[in-house]
């Protein structure tokens, strides 16, 4: 039986999935961090263990299995010179041919199975990736200072930005105000300077769901800051529709809780881009990235 183990590097945990020729998955395993910026040696090292613990899975089952080849998303791999010389190393010690990409490819292909589209996501971040006859682009994921419009963080720091229009124009408190400072266990809006410039990306992301709640019970400046996050998704889409070339209907893929559960913010992420592109269609899956590095995989074997 052959087979292909596709794996997914990130900042927390290393996935390796083996799947067979069919994409029918046969094992896995899980190490520590994969992302190379962290630690080059450690990440390493956890790749490693990960993808042998996954043979070793697979070796339960048939001890005859064949590995034809590894496909790595690795978070961070983009950002140093070391692709060929990660690859050289996985080759040498497997003996299987490998490719090593970024985490960003296999996610996409993951939920587009291995075809042209774009794939847009917003958890505590935001960014659009896409792929158009064999071109990777991506726009967006500039981080919480410079970016990730219609992200989480972005929502919760609206939340925050109103309390202080509130305060400054000497306005009545909204109710999701009033969530806010009770979370903070505050009582002056002037205290949330202590928590913003001390806090990370997400502590302060953790304060969308009360912005949620709050739109969900009939807010209107809560209803207002969802909407607007669903229109800043599209747009970002849309540049990268653009920007890719893309004629006509497209896959667009959504990942993300805020993009997938939140639904003000689909509603408006789908109306907006229906008028800036008219044809598309959405592609929802929660599949491991690492099934589209399986994808990636199976089209360099029979290339």
């Amino acid at each position: 039986m052959d087979y292909i183990i596709g794996v997914d590097g990130g900042g927390t945990k290393t996935e390796a999935i083996a799947y067979n020729l069919k994409g029918e998955e046969l094992g896995r395993a899980y190490t520590g961090f994969g992302n190379l910026l962290l630690n080059f040696e450690k990440a390493n090292e956890n790749i490693d263990l990960a993808i042998t613990n996954c043979m070793d899975t697979v070796k339960n089952i048939d001890n005859k299995a064949n590995c034809v080849y590894i496909c790595l998303g690795l978070a961070g791999v983009e950002a140093l010179d070391i692709k060929s010389k990660l690859q050289i190393h996985l080759e040498n010690k497997f003996c299987v041919p490998v490719k090593v990409t970024n985490d960003a490819e296999i996610a996409l292909a993951s939920v587009l199975k291995g075809e042209d589209g774009i794939l847009t996501i917003s958890g505590t971040g935001s960014i659009s990736y896409g792929l158009c006859n064999g071109k990777m682009e991506r726009v967006g994921g500039w981080g919480h200072l410079l970016g990730d419009e219609g992200s989480g963080y972005y929502i919760a720091i609206e939340g925050f930005k109103n309390m202080i229009v509130e305060e400054d124009s000497n306005l009545p408190y909204s109710s999701f105000t009033k969530a806010f400072m009770k979370k903070l266990n505050i009582d002056k809006v002037n205290d949330i300077k202590g928590f913003i410039y001390s806090s990370n990306k997400g502590d302060i992301a953790a304060f969308a769901p009360i912005v949620v709640e709050k739109a969900t019970l009939g807010d209107k400046i809560a209803k207002e800051i969802l909407i607007n996050a669903g229109k800043s998704l599209a747009l970002t889409t849309y540049n990268l529709y653009k920007k890719l070339g893309f004629k006509g209907e497209v896959s667009i893929g959504i990942k993300g809780s805020i993009l997938t559960e939140v639904t003000m913010v689909k509603s408006a992420f789908e109306e907006s881009l229906t008028s800036h592109i008219g044809s598309f269609k959405f592609v929802q899956d929660d599949v491991s990235p690492t099934k589209g590095a399986f994808y990636l995989a199976k089209k360099l074997l029979y290339k």
